[in-house]
């Protein structure tokens, strides 16, 4: 039994070592060509606050308005919703409310803006695909829509507040 359990020990051993140099036949290294790496600020803010128009929402009607970002970093950056929520309390008009959002680096905004629409109880952050390089600005377009589809009961409801949040991401 002894000599049983000193062959197994040596078997043991001997795979350890053959392993160990079998290990170190498969390792490789590579030089990479000069890369650059390089640091700075991201910084995005709103210039001209968003304002949209109070005048009454019907069935099938857009308000829309518009905010101007701007990017004070020393990084490129991508202009992106990063999310929305209803600051007041959820009634029947802001749960059939639509919100759309664009951003442009210039000219007017779009009646309905396009690249991104989301409601108070589903909406995924998105690019918006404007970049904006430092120094630079852009023009965040906004639209709410109360669809045509809208219930009755939403007619003569309380306004409805909200925050839209917008940020920007680093890019080459």
């Amino acid at each position: 039994m002894l000599v049983a359990t000193a062959l197994a020990g040596g078997a043991v051993l001997l795979g350890t070592v053959a392993s160990g140099s079998t290990f170190a036949l498969l390792n490789s290294s590579a030089t990479s060509p000069g890369a650059v790496v390089r640091s700075g600020t991201a910084e995005l803010g709103v210039s001209t606050a968003l304002s949209l128009a109070t005048t009454p929402l019907y069935p099938g009607a857009t308000v829309s308005g518009s905010a101007v970002v701007t990017n004070s970093g020393q990084v490129p950056l991508s202009v992106r919703v990063a999310g929305l929520a209803l600051t007041g309390t959820a009634t029947t008009f802001s749960s059939a409310l639509t919100v759309h959002v664009s951003a442009i680096s210039s000219g007017s905004c779009p009646a309905v803006p396009t690249a991104w629409q989301g409601t108070f109880a589903s909406s995924t952050p998105t690019d918006l695909a404007v970049r904006v390089v430092p120094g630079g600005t852009a023009r965040v377009c906004v639209g709410v829509t109360l669809p045509a589809s809208a219930p009755a009961s939403a007619a003569g409801a309380a306004p409805a507040a909200f925050t839209l949040s917008i940020d920007g991401r680093q890019v080459a």
